[in-house]
């Protein structure tokens, strides 16, 4: 999910760049570097989606210092977007870190499965034994005294 968020983070950042620009008039900050920020978050949407624990972290910062230089230089700069935006950018970093520690209890699982296990001790049985799934006979009766 913080994939498909930063793919539209990274949409909404090319869109109004391309119309700020051919306008000539800013909208909400946008320039021809503003470009690059939406590149930014395209490879974080990219790698995110592949499960890139360092590309998550990094979509989230670069995502709150926006955040950050929007409510500086724009106020109040945030929206409802932006609480989900950024909510789904901590989840992604959740899951990313998540994704790695089950593929890591995977590998040892399948590590521990791939090792012969150790045989149980058996006593070697006497050549006479044969075992049965009858009922033993009852025992003989005492001799009278």
């Amino acid at each position: 999910m913080a994939a498909g968020w930063a793919g539209v983070v990274a949409g909404i950042i090319t869109l109004l760049s391309i119309i700020s620009l051919a306008t000539g008039v800013s909208i909400v900050g946008a320039s021809v570097w503003s470009l690059l920020d939406a590149a930014l978050f395209a490879v974080v949407a990219w790698r995110v989606w592949h499960g890139s624990r360092a590309w998550a972290v990094t979509g989230l910062a670069l995502y709150s210092l926006e955040v950050i230089y929007g409510v500086i230089t724009h106020p109040p700069g945030v929206g409802i977007l932006t609480f989900i935006v950024l909510l789904a950018l901590i989840n992604g970093v959740r899951g990313t870190f998540s994704l790695h520690k089950y593929e890591e209890m995977r590998k040892q699982q399948a590590m521990m499965q791939a090792q012969p296990q150790p045989m149980a001790f058996q006593a070697a049985a006497p050549q006479s034994y044969m075992p049965t799934t009858s009922v033993p006979p009852p025992p003989p009766p005492e001799p009278p005294k």
